[in-house]
């Protein structure tokens, strides 16, 4: 289900959870490989095989382009959350977006934006017009808005949880000539689950996961998937997702 649908571990539980009180399959709780599907084999819809959706970001890279090597942090996270990547200078604010949801490990589920000194970025709605001026995330490129190294500004993802980064450009660099970017070349821990009510909720989440004798321990390990590493993180599988977006 996860594969198939492109959705989270937590979504999957949900998914689980409502076919379950539809009368649509049945389960031992809290005991993995249990689902016996009760509706006819007739009656089930064949299902094919998603393909991915194209992604034309082939974009050819500027004589003048450079490198920025930016850090993302996760705003409060302790220990830290981050990544180092690699991006070129030529790049939108919205190609940062699915460059930033990759490296974290996000799911892209929920509403962004881009804060740089005081002016927001992100997809223009009609329903920002009564109280924000948001601007056009494909109409700027990194190279307009970061005057040098140490330049900061922020990324929201998912407003109701408030995931609040630090974007801070650490060095630039010249291109390095065969090298594909984005490129990240480090990272620290693993990214909290979707949904999980904000970095307050990740730390009460925690908590819980990793104390058999709390009384939410066996429910949120239910909702994540049964298992969840807060220290797990895999670059190679990280730059994977990344060359997708190329």
């Amino acid at each position: 289900m996860q594969r198939f649908f492109g959705v989270s571990p937590p979504t999957v539980h949900q998914m689980v959870l409502k076919l379950e009180e539809r009368g649509l399959i049945t389960r031992v709780p809290r005991k993995p490989r249990t689902i016996r599907v009760l509706v006819p084999p007739d009656q089930l819809p064949n299902l094919r095989e998603r393909s991915s959706p194209s992604r034309d970001r082939r974009q050819t890279m500027s004589p003048k382009a450079k490198i920025y090597q930016v850090k993302v942090t996760l705003e409060d996270s302790k220990p830290p959350i981050w990544r180092r990547l690699l991006v070129r200078s030529d790049i939108t604010l919205g190609d940062l977006h699915p460059i930033i949801q990759e490296v974290m490990g996000w799911w892209n589920y929920h509403l962004h934006q881009f804060i740089v000194q005081g002016t927001y970025f992100g997809e223009p709605h009609p329903d920002y017009d009564d109280y924000l001026d948001m601007h056009d995330e494909q109409d700027v490129t990194l190279r307009q808005i970061i005057p040098g190294e140490g330049f900061k500004f922020r990324y929201e993802y998912d407003f109701g949880d408030s995931w609040l980064h630090q974007v801070l450009v650490e060095k630039i660099v010249l291109p390095e000539l065969g090298q594909h970017y984005p490129l990240c070349i480090k990272g620290r821990r693993a990214c909290p689950p979707e949904d999980v009510g904000g970095i307050g909720g990740y730390f009460g989440f925690l908590e819980a996961i990793q104390d058999p004798d709390h009384p939410e321990h066996e429910e949120y390990l239910e909702w994540v998937g049964g298992e969840f590493d807060p220290a797990a993180f895999d670059l190679d599988e990280v730059n994977a997702k990344l060359r997708s977006l190329q």
